[in-house]
């Protein structure tokens, strides 16, 4: 008993030291427990999503705050490009090189507080574009009939222009004839962009692909395109349906393009030779230069009665249009197909010119007095302006629908669709050249006229002009490139 006593009092003891012990380590700890506020890190100034070219600077200035007092000491930066670290400093300045391949990148800066070793992070995005991406296009011919394609910038400040031989390792032909655009999204770069094919009549390679987002080639078309041996390529205009399909003009006749082969020449029941193609659905509207005369093109109708065999992939079809008279000695000045079905076109004479539209119904519903289901193209109208000085020189354009605008010489002229009535728009100066390209912008706000003086002294013998359609101010640009045969807007991006 006596032993289990003394056991006891010892352990109540020791209990007594624990307690002790206990109050007065807490005693001396009483400072651990008295907290501070964070001076927090508020970074603002990046944008979340901006854009780039290769070959320049990417500035960004943030504006750092603090919560409670307003430092920067002690803190130390970090700013990287898809995991690379690409600078260091308070704020960014990096030289984005040309090796850097065009696309999206996603980007960080992070803020770290030493004193605390607290880190803040700022997330954005950052558009890596091309040199060539929004701006204004001209496709121009050198003496040796070499094609150049230059590109002057939509940016502000710009004063020349830059001039491409090649895209990518591929060099553009010669005999520059058109270029075809589509816009639509680039899946690489996740953004809008023009995809277009720069189309030169001789070459290895008369189709270039590419697009100005990127502008490296996406498709070569030659003659080792074509599905069938025994044709040469030699292209000279081109036009996107409203399936995305592409037709190409080459030697007269017209073939598809699909996957990245050439398929067979479409195939009629009389000798044609094609031209001028305008198309915004499933047909085609295209010019013969035998009978001076526009027809249709579609596929063909499977009908085995009558032998008719059905191919999607050629325009074997021929469509006359009813009431067309012959367009002899008339030069083609532009044409627009709109989602109406209809197609506008205008057309210079000597001292004139002619406004013209035709209409295509492709399934024409069935009446008592005609119980025919068939098709319709017919000529609308066709109405003529006296336009002095008007020759096969002069160029045009139509505009939002709505309004013509043609350049004679140094004078441009305007007039609406309908009740037609030319009046002046604006005069350029008359010393830039003659006129060789027409052309509107993205969001079709302006004129844009290339010019050519072939006795001007200087390097580059070309000048374009930018007409403000709205307040009439024109901006040139002179002497900057060589003769223009094809201009292009994508100054911008149409939807935005």
């Amino acid at each position: 008993m006596k032993n289990r006593c003394q056991v006891f009092e010892k352990s109540i003891g020791l209990y007594i030291i624990v307690l002790i012990t206990l109050f007065y380590s807490c005693a001396e700890d009483k400072g651990n427990y008295d907290y501070k506020a964070v001076n927090e890190v508020i970074v603002t100034g990046v944008t979340e999503d901006t854009s780039v070219m290769r070959g320049e600077v990417l500035n960004i200035h943030p504006v750092i705050g603090r919560s409670l007092q307003a430092s920067e000491e002690g803190l130390e930066y970090s700013w990287s490009l898809a995991g690379k670290e690409i600078g260091t400093n308070r704020d960014l300045a990096y030289f984005v090189p040309e090796t850097l391949n065009v696309g999206k990148y996603d980007c960080r800066y992070v803020v770290t507080d030493t004193k605390n070793g607290m880190k803040y992070f700022v997330d954005f995005n950052v558009n890596v574009v091309s040199n060539f991406s929004w701006g204004y296009y001209f496709l121009c011919e050198e003496p040796d009939q070499s094609a150049v394609l230059s590109y002057f910038s939509s940016k502000e400040g710009t004063t020349e222009c830059l001039h491409a031989t090649k895209i990518g390792d591929y060099a553009l032909g010669k005999q520059p004839k058109a270029i075809i655009d589509h816009f639509g999204n680039i899946s690489s770069l996740n953004d809008y962009f023009y995809s277009f094919n720069i189309i030169t009549s001789q070459g290895d390679n008369p189709v270039i692909m590419t697009n100005n987002g990127a502008f490296m080639p996406s498709g070569l078309i030659n003659d080792h395109s074509f599905i069938y041996e025994g044709d040469t390529f030699n292209p000279t205009d081109a036009v996107y349906m409203l399936t995305d399909a592409v037709y190409y003009v080459s030697n007269g006749k017209i073939y598809s393009y699909n996957s990245g082969l050439l398929y067979r020449a479409a195939k009629h029941d009389k000798e044609y030779y094609w031209s001028n193609p305008a198309s915004a659905y499933t047909y085609v509207y295209v010019f013969d230069e035998l009978s001076k005369k526009f027809y249709i093109l579609k596929n063909q109708i499977d009908d085995p009665a009558l032998g008719l065999v059905s191919d999607p992939y050629a325009l074997d079809r021929v469509v006359e249009i009813k009431n067309q008279p012959s367009y002899e000695g008339q030069t083609i000045i532009h044409k627009y197909v709109s989602r109406a079905h209809v197609m506008s076109m205008a057309t210079a004479q000597t001292g004139k010119i002619n406004l013209i539209s035709f209409e295509y119904i492709d399934f024409k519903k069935a009446t008592e007095e005609e119980p025919a289901v068939n098709e319709d193209g017919h000529l609308l109208e066709m109405e003529t302006l006296p336009l002095a000085g008007a020759d096969a020189d002069t160029k045009g354009v139509l505009v939002a629908e709505n309004d013509w605008y043609f350049v004679v010489g140094n004078k441009v002229y305007t007039t609406p669709v309908l009740k037609p009535t030319l009046a002046d728009f604006v005069t350029l100066p008359d010393d830039i050249g003659k006129p060789v390209a027409v052309a509107v912008s993205a969001k079709e706000t302006q004129l844009i006229i290339a010019t050519y003086d072939a006795g001007s002294p200087k390097e580059y013998k070309g000048s374009f002009a930018i007409v403000d359609l709205m307040s009439k101010e024109v901006t040139l640009h002179r002497n900057v490139m060589g003769k223009c045969v094809v201009a292009k807007g994508y100054d911008s991006n149409p939807w935005w």
